[in-house]
């Protein structure tokens, strides 16, 4: 109990001293200009915002609304007879290589030909592999048309229908679910789902990971020191609510052994070399053990600094992003996957600086 008590008041002090740091960094950035954070620009969008001549141009900024790294303000053109020619990304602190891939697939262009009044009833599914980033975007250009409705701004003769969800929503939330509880189950009976074990992996890996994109990183939990996720994508929340309140009464880590895809694609590579496997020495493992704290360390710096905005290249995570290009993540992800085949879990026991955040909850 003694040693639960001093785990659970480290890691209060950790998040009081995460949120006094942001705090002090925020009140001298103005008077430090090498404190001052990197300044977001148009090159944190990919498309050219083209305006024709008679065009009308609509800003939706829907702060309340908060994707990875913060709101994604949108502009909007319409015709000249009030139809929608784009919808665009303004400048933001979203990844720029999922803005990229969002573009790509044709999402924003979801709405084009529709006046506001049908776009704000027209039914739109977040992309799968950018569901919190697309769901803000839906919900922030609904708002703003909604806001403007209700201010008299813009009169619609129909009434309003807000769309619900579609059946492939429900199919893709329901799955990921599954994996979550098959997940749950496991980690309050591991021993009797050991033999199906590699189930759980194989799904992690191809739901979680490749399909879905749903995974915690060290970039999505310090962004959320200023922000939440968007409500509708919750799923995420939940992930992030049972990483942290799972290993503070239990003391055992759930999120890493049993969610992250990640870890399971290299538990499973693992699997493939069981008998050429590479024996840490003490001295080299009581030096690779330090790596993990002192990587998280140089992020925190990074990112309190204002230095770097950008923290998705730091972690392999974003690799299963296969449409992305997200070369970095992707050469580190093949990297350590190598590794794990002589060092099972390399990436997890020694550099996860998110794995390391979750286990000062143990």
């Amino acid at each position: 109990m003694k040693k639960r008590n001093e785990r659970i008041w480290s890691l209060v002090t950790l998040a009081f001293l995460f949120v006094a740091v942001y705090m002090w960094t925020t009140q001298i950035r103005d008077h430090l200009p090498w404190l001052a954070p990197q300044e977001v620009t148009e090159e944190r969008t990919t498309a050219e915002i083209y305006i024709p001549e008679g065009a009308t141009v609509l800003v939706a900024s829907q702060p309340q609304h908060i994707g990875w790294a913060g709101d994604v303000p949108l502009k909007i053109v319409l015709s000249e007879d009030e139809k929608i020619l784009s919808v665009n990304f303004l400048p933001n602190r979203e990844t720029p290589a999922w803005i990229s891939m969002i573009e790509n697939a044709g999402f924003m262009n979801a709405w084009n030909g529709l006046t506001l009044c049908q776009a704000v009833a027209h039914p739109v599914d977040a992309m799968a592999g950018a569901t919190i980033t697309t769901v803000v975007v839906i919900n922030t250009l609904r708002d703003q048309i909604l806001e403007m409705i209700e201010a008299g701004e813009l009169i619609c003769e129909d009434p309003i229908v807000i769309p619900g969800r579609s059946a492939a929503f429900y199919v893709r939330l329901s799955v990921t679910l599954f994996v979550l509880a098959f997940a749950l189950f496991s980690f309050f009976f591991p021993k009797r789902t050991n033999p199906v074990r590699l189930y759980l992996l194989g799904l992690s890996v191809i739901v979680l990971g490749f399909w879905q994109n749903q995974y915690l990183s060290a970039e999505g939990i310090f962004n959320r020191l200023d922000g939440s996720i968007d409500l509708s994508a919750w799923v995420i929340a939940l992930m992030l609510f049972l990483a942290f309140f799972l290993p503070l009464i239990t003391r055992k880590n759930f999120y890493c052994m049993y969610v992250c895809p990640y870890g399971a694609i290299q538990e499973l590579i693992a699997k493939l070399n069981p008998k050429k496997r590479i024996k840490i020495p003490e001295k080299t493992y009581k030096i690779l053990i330090n790596l993990r704290p002192a990587f998280l360390l140089v992020i925190i710096l990074l990112l309190f600094s204002g230095l770097v905005t950008d923290f998705v290249n730091f972690e392999p995570f974003a690799g299963f992003m296969l449409s992305s290009f997200l070369w970095f993540p992707m050469i580190l992800a093949g990297v350590f996957l190598l590794v794990s085949l002589f060092v099972p879990k390399f990436w997890c026991k020694y550099c996860c600086p998110t794995g390391y955040i979750i286990d000062l909850a143990k």
